[in-house]
This record gives C-alpha cells, structure tokens and sequence, in this order.
C-alpha cells in the first residue's frame, strides 16, 4: 500500500469518526429537547466533551494528519523483506500496521503465540486453539483505535444507543448485541459490533469489543455508559474471521493480541457482498475477567442474549461460550 492510499484512508476514517461524534452531538441534543427529555448532569458534560473534542479533531486532521504519516521499509539480513510498517508521529491516530507479534510474513518464521494467563484448558486460549488446529490469528493489514492508551479520546465520550442510531447515517452497517451485568456494587455492559464500516473504495469490514461501566441504579433515558475507567480494563483478545467465498469456511482477518484493553477493536479493507448482512463475519473474543464471580455474571449475560454455553470451545460453533474460572470465551456470529 503506498504513501498516497494510506493517507487518504486514514484521513477517511478519521474524518468518519469524527463526524460520528458531531451526528451524536446533534441527536443528543434532538433526544433531549424534541420528545421532552431530560439529560442527567453527566450526560450533559458528555454533551460538552463530545462538542469541543469535535472541533479540535476536525481541526488536527485538517493540518497534521496527512504530513506525519510515512511509510519506512526495513529488509532483514537474509530474510524476505518485511511489508511496510506505517509509522505516525502524532499520538491517538488510527494507522494500518502489522500485528509483528502475531503475523507471519510469507515464508518467514510465524512468531509463537501470547503466552495464556494461568492454568487454562486448550480451548480457552488462542494459542491453545491454534495447538489443536483451530488457526485463529489474522494475517492482513488492519487498522485500529488507540485503544490501549488510557488518554484515547474516545474514552472521554461513553456509550448509549444513540451512537449506533447515528452510524447509520454515516453509512455504517453495523450490528451488534449488548451484555449487561451487576458486579461490586456497580452496572457492566460488554458492548459488540460487526459489519461494514463504510461503503466503496475505502471500505472497510470488521469488529469491536467494548467495556462499559456505570454507578448501580442509574436512570438514563439513553442508556449511557461511561467507558470502563483504566483501573476496570480486562486483558482481553479478539480475532474476526470473514466467510469471503460464502461456502461456511470463516478465516481469520485480524487478531488484537491479548492485552489489557477497554476497547480492542479492528478493521479490514474489504467488502461484503450485501453490507447490510454481518452473517458472513465473527468475531472470536477471550476475557478475563477480575475473579470468577464477574466472569459468572457475564456468563448470565451471554445466555441471556442467546448463546449457548458448552462444555468443550469450538471456534467454528456459532454463538457458544465457555467458561473457566475467571475466563470466558465466546464466537458470536447471529446474536443481536
């Protein structure tokens, strides 16, 4: 991919995210005054945040986005040259890069896998399932949010059903199911979205994984959540798997590692046949949550949006989950 293309696709993106926000502003503003609602004070100073990291965004992708983006190429000693790795010098963009922990590069040497967190069964790990033939890591080019940084922007908004309303007027066709949980005295919701983000040349498909807290018993007349505060992020990893030839094989796109995330989220240049229709994609999630007791409550939350738990993790059984211990591992492809 060269300089040019990867300019005007993170431009793109960019300027889609960006205006994601200034379409929540505007329908927070219908939601509240139009039908006689009323948001609460932390709604309100979303509203504000929201408003006034708008105008910065717009303005920062405007003078500096395209200029400090470049494409440096290395070529091993003895080895097959590397692709390119895109390297930006401003903090917080989104850029296509190569997972260098996970993906292999021709006939290069595949590095192993993340090494699981304690005593887990195969199938509750991604290298276990890779160990049992289960080939789950991407090998494209994606690109993603910030979302191990704890001063990502978006970390600053929350979440509420107006955000998904609004993507779709920006020609987002996206899907996506809501798992919400009680633990320590306070309100979870694990957020997930697949499908196709933009439409045409610079389209691009994959998925999102978000965590979402609240004080228990708080009213919202749009269901807002604020973004999981740093101290509450889980170690999570997620792959998404494309059925690209409509013949039930899904392959592995991406894979965000496993890491501790709030947000791991991860897109490919692709189209779907019907952008209207996600079936043709999964996505493959691990969590590990703080103790057993929270990886029972989400557990609840998954049957009750329709997955079914088993006894032994197959990644190619659509909506299952299992889990063990304070890990819970699930395939979603049809849940909503």
């Amino acid at each position: 991919m060269n300089k040019k293309n990867t300019n005007a696709i993170v431009i793109a993106v960019s300027v889609l995210a960006v205006a994601v926000v200034a379409v929540v502003c505007a329908l927070i503003l219908k939601s509240a005054h139009g039908s006689g609602g009323v948001l609460n004070a932390e709604e309100s100073t979303t509203l504000v945040q929201v408003a006034e990291t708008t105008k910065e965004a717009l303005t920062d992708l405007i003078t500096t986005v395209a200029p400090t983006t470049e494409i440096v190429t290395t070529k091993p000693a003895e080895e097959p040259t590397a692709p390119p790795v895109v390297v930006d010098k401003e903090e917080g963009v989104t850029i296509p890069v190569l997972d260098e922990d996970n993906m292999s590069h021709g006939s290069a040497v595949t590095p192993p896998a993340p090494t699981p967190s304690g005593n887990l069964p195969k199938d509750m790990s991604f290298s276990g399932l890779n160990s049992m033939g289960y080939k789950v890591y991407g090998t494209k080019e994606y690109i993603y949010n910030d979302d191990t940084d704890p001063a990502c922007v978006q970390a600053n908004f929350g979440y509420n059903r107006l955000y998904d309303w609004g993507a779709q007027l920006i020609d987002f066709s996206i899907d996506t199911a809501r798992m919400k949980f009680e633990y320590n005295n306070k309100e979870y919701m694990i957020q997930i979205w697949k499908g196709q983000y933009i439409s045409g040349e610079m389209g691009t498909i994959g998925g999102e994984v978000g965590l979402y807290t609240r004080p228990k018993g708080t009213v919202s007349a749009i269901g807002h959540y604020n973004c999981a505060p740093y101290e509450e992020w889980l170690n999570m990893e997620m792959t998404v798997l494309w059925d690209e030839a409509g013949n039930g094989n899904y392959l592995p796109q991406l894979t965000r590692a496993y890491s501790l995330h709030w947000w791991p989220t991860g897109f490919v240049f692709a189209q779907l046949e019907d952008k209207k229709n996600s079936d043709p994609l999964r996505v493959l999630c691990r969590i590990t949550f703080k103790d057993e007791e929270m990886a029972q409550a989400f557990a609840q939350s998954l049957t009750q949006e329709g997955f079914e738990s088993v006894s032994s993790f197959d990644p190619t059984v659509k909506d299952t989950y299992k889990i063990y211990g304070k890990d819970v591992i699930f395939i979603w492809q049809d849940v909503r």
